[in-house]
């Protein structure tokens, strides 16, 4: 009992400490500096003017290690040097130097570079080095890298960069030194750092992202036609991007909670990190001015000719002005320790995905939070599923149901549950509908099932997933608060834990009506429910909104497939060794069917489109990036994959517009044949969802098995 206590109080505690330390945190001098060597470079960057500048009164060293004696930095533990291009600065190891002599609690030394300059970055780092190294100090390099071959040479306006910036990488890397890259994301290069990810990820670069801010120091006030001007498919594509970064890639909680800041900024909300410039940095410019930030801080004076200290402590006035006019909705990659306000947040949407899990238990908890307030007479719809991992087919499924509530009730007022708040804001913008989302994991989804007349799981899987728990407990709810339940539209299985499968039932138990795809998904309902209530075969709601996209399209002579990445969950009869095997031969088969259907056709490109965006779920693209430099490399026909984003309306232009479609998301082989286009289905389901629409719509030569892809063309 005591340590059950104990688990309830420590989320509690930690909260309190955190505010008290921040809420009684005495004036702190800084511990970090950021010093910019010159202010000049040799690179042309679309993202800022420093290039065009002329160094004039640059800091000696001498004068540097002066600077650095002022009381001020007497707690510095880290400097990094920036720029410009410090590497220009023939006596860079000699800032190094006088920084670790005038520093004396210093622990770590940094640099950033553009290296453009092969020969010369590499000898004036290694100067840096012995220096570090004589003192025992640890140094740590970051190389900008702005986007993949020629689109880091654009970005940066100097041909033959990437190459030099890879080779200054490996040289310092097969030294042991830390060398992690620094990617700078505007307009310019927003559609092409996806490559560059893959490209770290197959040569295991660490790196970090960021996206280009307004900086006082670049001189990048009037740039605003490449930084932070980005339309609506950018901006979504973005907080894609770093949603992925947090889920493969970056495993650094701090620099996750960054990009979280970032995603959440993208979306039109406040910075949601902390700043170590609000009282643990501070910035030196090459002449020895000072600023309380880099990019909005003003300079608050001149450390070579007043004390930093004094200039620092009696300069509040700016500090407070950054804060009140631009901190809140800053997107630069300043990296923070976690706030009060976020430890509160964090904790809050932990409590509430705990009362949300298959096995929790309600405890009255629900009759705390009040409905929200009823805006009119018509009725209301709580749409809870998949959503917020939505896929092209499901945004269809979304469209059926809504084009049927309306027509059966006119007027609706519309609640959407999603796992990811903003790819359902995408996504109801992107068909029009008028919805509010809710955050599954927040107490709002216990305003909205008790403020709704019908509570619908709509469309999609009853799957092996934890998710479950979602209508699981808003079916709960429903019928507490005498709601009606509805399943609408859903597909069974695969279902192979026995957990899953008792949630499913407990699911359509709680239900009033039961609405199912397929007729296999009408006969596991049927029995589960021991035939005791009417299930009815609706086949799948996203047909009712595909009807109105049928149209005629100028014809392509190419083949569109929509692939997607085999994973595990429907091989669970193979050990997991055993399905790597055979996933590798069905991968060969299925590209030597495309390769033989391209030859055959004689089509003119082979074309790469994506029902999926999102990495929850698997991005599509990923897998074609994969796919095409793994299998096609050598192909005599053109192979191209899409890099923009897909939406039900580009989807269906591409498949109306194609010779042949090959189909393998499930919801493709839907809209390749409710569009009646010529098409083959790969059914990586090994006789799932994919063969039960076939059979019951009498479309099963147009079927290919796991089996005979591999039999017939792994070869």
């Amino acid at each position: 009992m005591i340590k059950k206590i104990k688990n309830i109080l420590r989320p509690f505690y930690k909260i309190y400490k955190v505010w008290h330390e921040e809420k009684f945190r005495t004036k702190e001098l800084p511990e970090v500096i950021n010093f910019n060597a010159n202010d000049i470079c040799n690179s042309k960057c679309t993202m800022c003017n420093i290039w065009q500048q002329k160094q004039d009164n640059e800091i000696t060293p001498e004068q540097f290690k002066l600077l650095l004696k002022d009381p001020l930095y007497q707690n510095v533990k880290h400097i990094g040097i920036t720029g410009g291009e410090p590497t220009l600065r023939e006596d860079l190891y000699l800032l190094y130097d006088a920084a670790i002599q005038a520093l004396p609690n210093i622990n770590g030394l940094s640099i950033i570079t553009n290296a453009i300059q092969k020969e010369q970055v590499i000898e004036r780092i290694e100067e840096v080095i012995k220096v570090c190294a004589k003192h025992q100090k640890s140094f740590s390099i970051m190389v900008s890298l702005d986007g993949y071959r020629d689109v880091h040479d654009l970005v940066r306006g100097r041909l033959g960069n990437f190459e030099s910036a890879l080779a200054v990488i490996k040289y310092f890397k097969e030294k042991g030194l830390s060398v992690i890259t620094g990617t700078t994301i505007s307009k310019a290069n927003v559609w092409d750092v996806e490559e560059l990810l893959h490209f770290f990820k197959k040569t295991k670069q660490a790196g970090r992202f960021r996206v280009a801010e307004f900086i006082k120091r670049l001189y990048n006030d009037d740039r605003y036609d490449v930084i932070r001007n980005f339309d609506d498919d950018e901006t979504y594509q973005l907080q894609l991007f770093f949603y992925k970064l947090i889920a493969t890639y970056e495993t650094d909680p701090t620099y996750q909670r960054t990009y979280k800041s970032i995603i959440n900024v993208l979306g039109g909300g406040k910075r949601l990190i902390g700043c170590p410039y609000h009282n643990e940095g501070v910035v030196v410019s090459s002449r020895g001015e000072l600023a309380y930030c880099a990019p909005k801080s003003n300079f608050i004076g001149n450390g070579l000719k007043e004390s930093s200290l004094h200039l620092y402590q009696t300069n509040t006035k700016e500090k407070e002005r950054i804060k009140k006019e631009n901190c809140e909705s800053c997107i630069h990659d300043y990296h923070y320790k976690e706030t009060f306000n976020e430890l509160k947040a964090r904790i809050a949407t932990r409590l509430w995905t705990k009362l949300y899990q298959i096995d929790s238990k309600w405890y009255n908890i629900h009759r705390l939070v009040r409905p929200f307030k009823k805006l009119n007479q018509n009725k209301t719809v709580f749409i809870v599923g998949w959503y917020g991992t939505e896929t092209v087919g499901d945004k269809a499924i979304l469209a059926g149901i809504v084009h049927e509530l309306t027509e059966n009730f006119g007027k609706i007022n519309l609640y959407i549950g999603s796992l990811y708040p903003f790819i359902t804001e995408r996504t109801i913008r992107e068909l029009d509908i008028p919805a509010t989302v809710i955050d599954v994991w927040e107490k709002e989804f216990i305003a909205a099932c008790k403020s709704s007349d019908l509570i619908i799981m709509g469309g999609g899987p009853l799957m092996d997933l934890e998710v479950l728990s979602v209508p699981l407990k808003a079916f709960q709810l429903g019928k507490i608060y005498n709601k009606t339940n509805i399943v609408y539209g859903c597909g069974i299985g695969p279902l192979f834990d026995k957990r899953y499968q008792d949630t499913v039932k407990k699911i359509l138990s709680l239900s009033n009506e039961i609405m199912v795809r397929d007729e296999k998904s009408k006969l596991t309902a049927e029995d589960w429910t021991n035939n005791n209530k009417p299930i009815k075969l609706s086949g799948d709601p996203s047909k009712i909104y595909l009807k109105n996209l049928h149209q005629q399209f100028p014809q392509r002579n190419i083949i569109s497939c929509y692939l997607r990445d085999w994973t595990y969950e429907y091989s669970r009869d193979l050990s997991y060794e055993d399905f790597l095997i055979k996933k590798k031969d069905f991968e060969l088969g299925i590209a030597n069917f495309i390769k033989q259907k391209a030859i055959e056709m004689r089509v003119d490109e082979i074309r790469l489109e994506h029902m999926h965006n999102f990495v929850i779920g698997n991005d599509d693209r990923d897998f074609s990036r994969y796919f095409t430099e793994k299998y096609f490399d050598d192909f005599e026909i053109p192979i191209s994959y899409n890099k923009y984003l897909s939406t039900v309306a580009s989807i269906s232009a591409s498949m109306q517009s194609s010779k042949l479609n090959v189909c393998m998301r499930f919801h493709s082989v839907v809209f390749a044949h409710s569009f009646n286009t010529n098409f083959v289905a790969v059914d990586y389901t090994k006789g799932g969802k994919i063969k039960n629409y076939l059979v019951d719509e009498n479309q099963m030569n147009n079927y290919l098995s796991v089996d005979n892809i591999i039999s017939n063309y792994a070869y």
